[in-house]
């Protein structure tokens, strides 16, 4: 198996663990029964517009994995 597989196996792993902690770390949008147990105006480190930073992140990384996968049976081949 070529070094460059191996190597984008690894960067997709680490990114697929970082896109669950960032999916882990959101607000529910909707009213549930775990939204008895969060204040509603959660706050991440105090910042206003975290939801959207993290709701962008969340793009970003769900792109970058698409994009990896890509490429890596790109290299497959």
């Amino acid at each position: 198996m070529p070094l460059i597989t191996t190597i984008l196996g690894f960067i997709i792993i680490i990114t697929c663990f970082f896109f669950i902690l960032i999916v882990l770390i959101q607000t529910p949008k909707k009213e549930s029964i775990n939204q008895n147990f969060i204040e509603k105006d959660f706050k991440f480190l105090g910042v206003k517009k975290t939801n959207i930073f993290i709701e962008n992140i969340t793009w970003f990384l769900s792109v970058t994995i698409f994009f990896l996968t890509l490429l890596f049976n790109y290299f497959l081949k």
